[in-house]
């Protein structure tokens, strides 16, 4: 009896665990942003993604043979004011074990093989200064070498939050302001990986 009980214990733990032990799971990036000129014209950000330790990126980066950038394209403005209103951009994450990310040439940002891509439905960039500001926007994943991993139900309505920094001595040549943000899944993505029987008596 005590061992039985001691395995519906140990079964509860590991089906509450992926709930309560998860870390973060964010994509984090850093990057310079080009604004359009007026109402119709485009946004694009080019950006690098840093390993987000002691979080964990949505699905598995390899930072250590690879050099990750997130690029947001054709993001058009629809409402000039403030906040401004953008729509039907759209988001790529690249693998590059060749090319650094250089902001003097932005093909290098997207040289690579696109790991996720998708659209960015929405997004408000709100400034509250001159200089500082903030952005917010929703996400919908469509494909990429590595959108399989990822169910049908966690590729929709991911945020993407971003301060924004137009000072002078932080914008490189050629872009308007600094973004350095975040993109996260709404709900903790799990891998599926199936574990028998056996498996799961090693654990205890």
């Amino acid at each position: 009896m005590k061992a039985r009980l001691t395995i519906v214990f140990a079964l509860a733990l590991l089906v509450a665990s992926p709930l309560t032990a998860q870390a973060q799971q964010i994509f984090d990036f850093l990057g310079q942003t080009m604004l359009p000129g007026g109402v119709g014209g485009t946004l694009t950000m080019n950006s690098v993604v840093n390993d987000p330790a002691p979080a964990e990126t949505p699905i598995p980066l390899d930072f250590g043979a690879y050099q990750y950038t997130l690029v947001v394209s054709g993001l058009v403005l629809d409402v000039d004011g403030s906040p401004q209103s953008y729509s039907g951009g759209t988001i790529a994450i690249y693998e590059d074990a060749a090319t650094a990310a250089d902001y003097a040439n932005s093909a290098t940002f997207t040289d690579g093989t696109v790991v996720l891509s998708g659209v960015i439905t929405t997004l408000t960039r709100t400034m509250f200064t001159s200089t500082l500001g903030s952005v917010l926007g929703a996400v919908d994943w469509t494909g990429g070498s590595l959108f399989g991993l990822l169910s049908p139900l966690d590729t929709v309505g991911w945020p993407f939050f971003s301060g924004v920094n137009a000072m002078a001595s932080q914008v490189t040549n050629g872009y308007d302001e600094v973004w350095d943000g975040k993109v996260e899944p709404t709900d903790i993505i799990v891998g599926n990986e199936a574990m028998n029987w056996g498996e799961l008596k090693k654990q205890f």
